[in-house]
């Protein structure tokens, strides 16, 4: 008989939800805008909308929030970018969901970060089995 165990998350650090509000925009040659899924201080995921496949990689990534809070310049590389289910298989336009880690931050744009996660971050619940 085999037993489930629960799974482990093996991330170096803890992971928030974003609330709504909160955006990571690809600088060009991407020029791609979307939503925040989660955050952390070693990367985040986000969705956004693309008519023709992934967007470009592009030298950095901003985050903005509504409140008029804007992180710039933030070093990444994109570690995983796929298409969202959905119930409309033959649309033009897909919904894509970009996870991305964060290349080397300076002191500054880890306070802000940090900040940022603070403000607009909501624990995660743990991951139990499936």
């Amino acid at each position: 008989m085999a037993y489930e165990q629960p799974i482990r998350d093996r991330r170096k650090h803890k992971r928030y939800f974003a609330r709504d509000g909160t955006y990571a925009f690809l600088r060009p040659p991407a020029n791609k805008i979307g939503q925040i899924i989660d955050i952390s201080v070693a990367g985040l995921a986000f969705c956004y909308f693309s008519t023709n496949g992934p967007s470009r990689d592009a030298n950095s990534l901003d985050l903005l929030a509504d409140d008029g809070i804007c992180l710039e310049g933030i070093p990444y590389t994109t570690i995983n970018d796929f298409i969202l289910p959905t119930e409309q298989p033959f649309s033009q336009i897909t919904m894509r969901r970009r996870c991305i880690k964060f290349g080397i931050l300076t002191e500054q744009h880890l306070e802000n970060l940090k900040n940022i996660i603070n403000k607009y971050g909501q624990e995660q619940e743990s991951v139990s089995a499936v």
